[in-house]
This record gives C-alpha cells, structure tokens and sequence, in this order.
C-alpha cells in the first residue's frame, strides 16, 4: 500500500508542478479551496465520461486534439530547441492525415463501438512525449510511402506540357 501511495505522491506533484504555471488554476484553487490536482481531475473525469457516453464526444475529442497540441506547438516555437519543434510538427502531419482518411471513412467509423473513446486514446498517444506516437507512426507509414512518391516522380520523364510544346520554335 506504501508503494501505491508513493506513486500517487509522485504523480500528484508533477501534475501540481504543472499545474502551478497554468493561473487559471491557480485561481480555482485560491477560490474553492480545493487542490488544483483534484479539479483538473474532476473535469478529465467529466470530459472523460462525456466522450464513454458519446455526448459531445466529437467536439470533445477534436478539441483535446487540437487544443492541446496547438498549445504544446506555440510553447515549442518559444524554446531554443527544434527537438520539439520537430514533434509537434510531425503531430500536425499524422494529425491532418488522420483527419482526412477519417473524413473519408467516418460514416463507417462512427457505427463502431466506442469509438471517440478509442479516437482519444489514439490522439493523446500521438500527442504524448513520453510515447512519441506520432513519429512513431511518420517513421513507420508515413515517411516509406512519402520517398516511394518521391522516388516514383523523380524516375518519370519529363512530359512537355501543351503550352511549353507551343512555344518551341517551329522549324521550317
């Protein structure tokens, strides 16, 4: 049981770390009294349940995936570093890619159980630093079929468009 207790300890105060720079936060808890930790807690939960009974569950899902990273990115432009820059870019490309096929498919898509739910988990894995799922996936699909393109336009000959053949001179 200590060991459990240790490892909400540790948790708690990395989300409170966090949370301290966030002042709405801040000022939730100078209000209510209650532990920022906890009220970010309770809203997760009440998003979380929202998306399980898919009400809202679109809107929701779509702003976590944009909300969330579109945040990440700016703060990543203020840093020095391009390691970041680099993930959170990669993010927009796997994100936009996946906002296309599922526009394509998502009357499909949306007759499967718990769908928003398993969108979520997706989403957060792709946005993740500790997981990196979204250069995982460019690495893994992404970049292979983007250089097999780039390969096959690069060996095509040149085909002379229609206006380029009429402005050759004609030879008499």
């Amino acid at each position: 049981m200590e060991q459990a207790h240790g490892i909400f300890n540790r948790y708690y105060n990395v989300a409170d770390a966090h949370l301290a720079r966030i002042p709405a936060a801040q000022s939730f808890q100078a209000k209510t009294g209650v532990p920022k930790v906890y009220g970010a807690a309770g809203v997760a939960s009440i998003g979380l349940l929202l998306v399980f009974l898919n009400v809202g569950a679109s809107l929701l899902v779509n702003l976590t995936g944009f909300g969330y990273a579109a945040y990440a990115s700016m703060c990543a432009i203020e840093t020095p570093g391009k390691e970041d820059d680099a993930q959170w870019l990669t993010y927009w490309v796997v994100f936009g890619l996946f906002n296309v096929v599922e526009y394509f498919t998502g009357f499909l898509l949306y007759w499967f159980p718990f769908y928003y739910l398993i969108k979520l988990g997706f989403l957060v894995w792709l946005m993740l630093p500790a997981t990196r799922g979204a250069e995982r996936l460019y690495h893994a699909g992404i970049k292979p079929v983007l250089q097999q393109a780039r390969a096959h336009h690069a060996a095509a000959p040149a085909q002379p468009t229609s206006s380029a053949k009429a402005a050759e001179p004609k030879s008499d």
